[in-house]
């Protein structure tokens, strides 16, 4: 069965057996890869995995970190050719940064009802211009969204992830991801969802940017 163009799906024929590969990949591609606070990634349930974007290997790394399949909430203008038939099969769907339709929006909160974990490069796209570019309270209002109508009522954490490549994202590269514990909209409670959702985003630039300072003290680790 064909997929509307804004959701996602995974194709198992193609996912599992990559897997593996992808893996290996990695392993001969990056000189190593360091991940710190895996355990604050949930093992079950609905998350957002709330990244700084830094390169296009950003996605590509993030596969490491879960055992389910993840998905990927992706700039529309990735979808052309070969890479697009490849990332639609394994996650990724399409939304307009500029002017995100209603459909993906919908299609973001029905996969965190399904629970579903899901990542969000809140920035927009990468940057490398400056640590981190100011974030906008959208994410923070999808959650709040998905809670509010979620059937079980469920608490959807939001799960800062921050990736450094150290000198760069090139071959042999050394990678740090550092996963920050996860942050909660009750925890941060105001009179309104629109002040709820300004107060999130500050938590959540706030522990991006602690991520980024942590993941430069991963080096004496490794020597």
């Amino acid at each position: 069965m064909l997929q509307a163009s804004n959701q996602s799906f995974v194709a198992p024929w193609l996912y599992w057996p990559l897997q593996p590969i992808h893996r290996f990949f990695l392993s001969l591609y990056f000189g190593r890869i360091k991940v710190r606070g895996q355990e604050h990634l949930p093992e079950h349930g609905p998350a957002v995995l709330a990244c700084k974007h830094f390169s296009r290997w950003d996605p590509v790394l993030l596969w490491l970190l879960s055992t389910e399949p993840l998905r990927f909430m992706t700039n529309a203008n990735q979808f052309s050719g070969l890479q697009g038939w490849l990332i639609r099969r394994l996650g990724a769907y399409p939304v307009e940064l500029g002017h995100p339709q209603l459909s993906s929006l919908r299609h973001t909160i029905e996969l965190l009802h399904g629970g579903h974990k899901l990542v969000i490069f809140p920035e927009g796209g990468i940057v490398r211009d400056q640590p981190l570019r100011p974030l906008k309270p959208g994410l923070a209002r999808l959650v709040l969204q998905a809670e509010a109508t979620d059937p079980d009522s469920r608490s959807i954490p939001i799960v800062p992830v921050v990736l450094r490549y150290e000198p760069g994202a090139y071959l042999g590269a050394s990678v740090f991801i550092q996963i920050h514990s996860p942050l909660y909209t009750q925890q941060y409670r105001q009179a309104n969802d629109k002040q709820t959702a300004q107060a999130v985003t500050q938590a959540l630039q706030a522990a991006l940017l602690s991520g980024l300072e942590a993941t430069h003290h991963f080096d004496s680790d490794l020597r």
